[in-house]
């Protein structure tokens, strides 16, 4: 496995893979994942300054790794990265072997100048999926998925998507209980398909209440197995049913049953891809339909 590192590089779409596999590594026993880093200088500095790694191989002798898998992070130095001819041709003669070649975030970005992309289905983080989009006409950009496989090639979404395609290439080269547990280490929360929103549901909700709903969204999330009744959502607010009931479909468009049963419905989503909890333990953890309309 080998990374490439770039000035200013996002450091946790390095780390989260890295630590990734390095824990599937330990939880196998021994290292089934070899992991190197290699860049165009000896050390390589966070998008934000305040940390600097060594890099293990210089470009030109990088090529002796052979990797399997090549990882490339995103990051504000990216697009200074994809003006280099001698990063492109490395990133090309890197793919002529490898098995897969992934990218985390706006890695996608590197990725695409070199021309590797050309044709695939990928995906980058939402905010930047527009330009991606623009800028590469040739590629098939999905700007809400947590990542993307399309033949070799892996892009993922940014952050902590980073870690969802790493458990995912795990789960491909060790099987899903590896997987399962190696997530479980990591204290993930729920282990996310591919094709899942990169924005949830609840922060959607969220960004758009205005007091005092926004704490009302945050309690039926965190409670979401209770009956809860559009009179439970009302005195939590402090309001009469009646005008509960129109101030919230004034702020989000649509009635409290909508938003209640979108909320459990993404929450079953998530529990069933992740594959820990059987129909009957789900149903518990999600809640009965809504008892009053």
């Amino acid at each position: 496995m080998a990374f490439l590192v770039f000035p200013n590089f996002q450091p946790i779409d390095l780390s989260g893979p890295w630590q990734t596999f390095t824990t599937a590594n330990e939880e196998l026993g021994q290292a089934r994942y070899q992991l190197s880093t290699f860049g165009p200088e000896p050390t390589a500095s966070t998008s934000d300054g305040g940390l600097q790694v060594l890099v293990g191989h210089p470009l030109p002798t990088s090529l002796d790794l052979r990797p399997h898998t090549l990882i490339v992070p995103g990051g504000e130095g990216v697009h200074a990265a994809a003006r280099s001819p001698e990063m492109l041709e490395c990133l090309r003669a890197h793919d002529r072997g490898t098995e897969r070649t992934c990218s985390v975030c706006t890695g996608a970005f590197l990725l695409a100048a070199s021309g590797l992309l050309d044709g695939h289905r990928v995906t980058t983080h939402w905010r930047t999926a527009d330009r991606l989009r623009q800028q590469f006409a040739r590629l098939d950009v999905v700007d809400e998925q947590i990542f993307c496989e399309s033949g070799k090639y892996w892009t993922s979404a940014g952050v902590t998507a980073g870690i969802d395609l790493a458990l995912a290439l795990v789960e491909r080269d060790c099987g899903v209980l590896l997987a399962q547990r190696v997530a479980r280490r990591l204290v993930v929360y729920l282990r996310r398909a591919g094709d899942q929103r990169q924005y949830s549901q609840t922060l959607r909700l969220q960004d758009r209440a205005g007091a005092p709903f926004g704490p009302l969204i945050e309690q039926i999330e965190a409670r979401l197995a209770l009956p809860w009744t559009v009179d439970d959502m009302a005195l939590a607010c402090n309001m009469s049913r009646r005008t509960f009931q129109r101030k919230f479909k004034a702020s989000f468009g649509v009635g409290p049953s909508d938003v209640l049963k979108s909320l459990r419905t993404e929450r079953e989503q998530a529990l069933l891809t992740a594959g820990q909890l059987s129909r009957k333990e789900i149903s518990r953890e999600v809640g009965p339909a809504l008892a009053q309309r």
